[in-house]
């Protein structure tokens, strides 16, 4: 029988003991509140960099924030790390991931740019996605003048941000501008399956997620037959030309089986892989390194 990791174990007894109420019980905007709230616990003790710098460019809809987290050693024009937040496309920010991204930056001895996209209800698909092309499209011209190669931009997200990040190289393949060298995608949503094997096993309530994602999806895309859109779902794409892929999936995650197909896809159509399945371990697992060493 799987077991979970004895510090993943711990860590969900600590926060079920709390009885923290589900998102789903509350408005976006207090939702986001609470986010905020939870992750500051796991963004205390986090490594010093050389720099962090907020920039604000021109988006499509008007001021869009990039955060650049710089190690100390690194020369310019850099290598990036471009990066995805996750939160169901609703909530998460900069700042609830700010300790994965010095810790992904250090570890990598790369730059990481955080994007600050546009969230749901306020800004539905494919508002959210767009915020993420025009950020790789703006590295790409004018990363230089932050001290970013254009030339060398990898893109990594996790859980909604692993779908924006997969759904942003489909449509700048389709789009023949192949900015993207590389794509890092962790226990992705891709699909808006909501009844798989791993949704049944994990999504009761005993690991992280729970109902959340269906009320996730009510409010980044509301109308179900829309889902089925490849750049909502990018499982239904078709991912031939697509850079390489690192793809991670938890055990305990209801969303474990999206990877899972996903991995398939991308072996059967010839897309350069390294999939990983993280034994002992759940959905958000990244952002607890603090207290779980497996992270």
């Amino acid at each position: 029988m799987p077991e979970l990791d004895p510090a993943m174990a711990q860590i969900l007894a600590m926060v079920q003991a709390k009885a923290l109420p589900p998102y789903e019980t509350m408005a976006a905007a207090e939702a986001r509140a609470e986010c905020e709230r939870r992750n500051a616990f796991w963004n205390q003790d986090s490594p010093a960099l050389a720099e962090i710098d907020d920039v604000t460019i021109e988006g499509p809809r008007g001021p869009l924030r990039l955060r650049l987290y710089v190690p100390h050693g690194v020369g310019e024009p850099a290598p990036a790390i471009v990066y995805l937040h996750g939160g169901g496309w609703v909530i998460g920010s900069l700042d609830s991931h700010d300790h994965v991204c010095r810790r992904l930056a250090r570890a990598a001895g790369l730059v990481v740019v955080s994007v600050d996209y546009g969230l749901a209800p306020e800004h539905p698909f494919p508002q959210g996605l767009s915020d993420v092309v025009h950020a790789l499209r703006w590295l790409s011209e004018h990363g230089a003048s932050e001290g970013v190669d254009p030339f060398r931009l990898l893109l990594a997200g996790d859980s909604a941000g692993a779908n924006l990040a997969l759904a942003a190289c489909l449509r700048l393949r389709d789009a023949g501008a192949p900015i993207v060298r590389a794509v890092a995608l962790v226990y992705g949503r891709f699909s808006a399956d909501l009844e798989s094997p791993s949704h049944v096993a994990f999504g009761g309530g005993a690991y992280f997620l729970a109902t959340t994602m269906r009320w996730f999806w009510d409010h980044y895309l509301p109308d179900p037959v829309a889902r089925r859109d490849p750049l909502a779902s990018p499982l239904w794409a078709d991912p031939r030309g697509l850079p390489p892929i690192f793809l991670a999936a938890a055990e305990f995650d209801p969303l474990r089986d999206d990877s899972e197909r996903l991995a398939h896809r991308l072996i059967e159509t010839g897309v350069e892989l390294d999939w990983r399945l993280w034994r002992g371990v759940t959905h958000g697992c990244f952002q607890m390194s603090r207290l779980l060493p497996r992270a």
